[in-house]
């Protein structure tokens, strides 16, 4: 019995791209001889996007031997209050949970609710299901070892759907195929006799969803739950590329952009361009001028280059203390490596060999730190 996983697809009228994503994920569902395809939540953008292209998706479903299973992610809830018909092998969920069996194997499916009402779904419905278990959840998941990290005093979003590690320590055997992060969890993570994942979005729509888009197909067999990530093929992978301008190493920054555009360019990679620093011997027009000239360049190499904002500041904006740091670098020497000769460990003799043939190096590194902590720029 196979299953193939994806959440987060975000259809929109707008961007006809997301549609072919879903589609690729359809096929390949077949291709791999699945029984059912697993949406865990967002299949759209927004409410509106789902009226606009209900009829599309459900010719799309159709087209398919396999049967589907969607659960209302927060984007998308009330596309799915009134019961709407998305196929004759379509199968959602509305407020509540919903059980399903496909092929002898329970599947679960809970939609995103505020808080831990869907964790308190999970545990009722878990302890009621054979193992093992497939179920689909739209919220986010967090290790309660690392919790700190994720809510302050100051910004609690407790009252947003979670899900903590150890709610499923004493769940039977079980995968949780997760929406509502949209890069995907690479292994799975596994609890005791669970595992957990998030599939990703199948086509990159914002900065930061970085790599091959993912599925996960599942496979259960003898009682044991199986998985592992599948490519979805003809996708383009979103990729980050930063640049920082140093005062005075502007064109050496620039030729260092042109040599990446140039060389590492991919039609199948969507490139975002994080541009910033301090700049003396250009304008910040001119700077900025010479980045979008280079893009323009070298833009049909790949699939999309994106800028967004540059941040290139003068170095006159620089603070006070920033500008006698970047006085005493200039002025620094580097250390004497013939003072060394006696040294007994020969890594630090090496390495002062290495500051004294590549002065220009350290002092450029150094710099970008420096000014990297008092701020990028505008």
């Amino acid at each position: 019995m196979r299953f193939l996983h994806t959440a987060d697809v975000h259809l929109a009228a707008a961007a006809p791209e997301r549609m072919e994503a879903l589609r690729a994920v359809c096929q390949l569902a077949q291709d791999l001889g699945c029984s059912a395809l697993l949406i865990a939540g967002d299949l759209f953008d927004t409410p509106e996007n789902a009226v606009a292209l209900r009829t599309e998706v459900r010719e799309l479903f159709d087209s398919f031997d396999q049967e589907v299973f969607l659960i209302p992610g927060n984007h998308d809830a009330a596309a799915f209050q009134s019961g709407e018909y998305y196929g004759r092998r379509v199968y959602t969920c509305s407020e509540k949970a919903s059980r399903w069996e496909v092929e002898g194997v329970p599947l679960l499916g809970i939609p995103y609710l505020p808080g831990r009402q869907g964790v308190d779904l999970l545990r009722s419905h878990a302890c009621e299901a054979n193992s093992p278990l497939v179920v689909l959840m739209h919220t986010n998941f967090f290790n309660s070892s690392l919790s700190a990290l994720y809510f302050t005093e100051e910004e609690d979003d407790s009252g947003s759907a979670c899900l903590w590690d150890n709610d499923l320590l004493d769940l039977p055997k079980t995968y949780i195929a997760l929406g509502h992060w949209h890069n995907p969890t690479l292994p799975p993570v596994k609890i005791n006799d669970v595992q957990v994942a998030y599939s990703g979005t199948p086509y990159p729509i914002s900065k930061g969803e970085n790599g091959a888009r993912q599925t996960f197909l599942i496979e259960v067999a003898a009682g044991e739950i199986g998985v592992k990530g599948v490519e979805i093929p003809g996708v383009p992978c979103r990729e980050t590329a930063s640049f920082f301008f140093v005062p005075g190493e502007e064109m050496r920054v620039l030729d260092e952009m042109g040599s990446f555009l140039e060389q590492r360019a991919d039609t199948n990679v969507i490139l975002d361009l994080d541009v910033a620093g301090w700049v003396e011997s250009l304008s910040e027009d001119a700077c900025a001028a010479e980045v979008e000239l280079m893009v323009r360049k070298y833009r049909d190499h790949w699939r999309a280059v994106n800028t967004g904002t540059l941040q290139i500041t003068g170095i006159a904006e620089l603070p006070g203390v920033a500008l006698r740091c970047l006085q005493f670098l200039r002025e620094s020497e580097p250390p004497d490596c013939l003072a060394l000769e006696d040294c007994s460990d020969p890594c630090l003799l090496e390495l002062a060999q290495e500051v004294c043939e590549d002065r220009q190096h350290l002092y450029r590194s150094a710099l970008s730190l420096l000014l990297q902590q008092m701020g990028r720029g505008k």
